[in-house]
């Protein structure tokens, strides 16, 4: 998990010149091997990227999820990590029309 929130600190601190700079701030192939224990979603909450654009994955930290948006945006080829967000898991489950009830 810890892993999980430097490349997510990482994403969210980059200044914009650095990313404008640089081709691809992370790679999803760096992703997938440093964050194994991630989900693949069947869609981004908001639709957004398209799945023609991009993909989404998520992890867990605590009680929250963590959203990592990767869009199909080098010119190498490879999908690259855009944005990250954060959300409680109730209001993750609200996205997608569920609610959920602790018993």
């Amino acid at each position: 998990m810890r892993r999980t929130a430097v490349l997510a600190a990482l994403a969210l601190l980059a200044p914009a010149a650095l990313r404008a700079q640089t081709t691809c701030l992370i790679p999803y192939a760096a992703f997938e091997e440093k964050v194994p224990q991630h989900f693949d979603l069947a869609r981004c909450p908001g639709d957004r990227p398209m799945p023609d654009r991009g993909f989404c994955r998520a992890t867990l930290e605590g009680g929250d999820i963590v959203v990592h948006v990767f869009e199909h945006n080098d010119p190498a080829g490879g999908p690259c990590l855009v944005r990250t967000h954060r959300q409680d898991f109730n209001s993750f489950a609200a996205l997608f029309g569920v609610t959920v009830q602790r018993p």
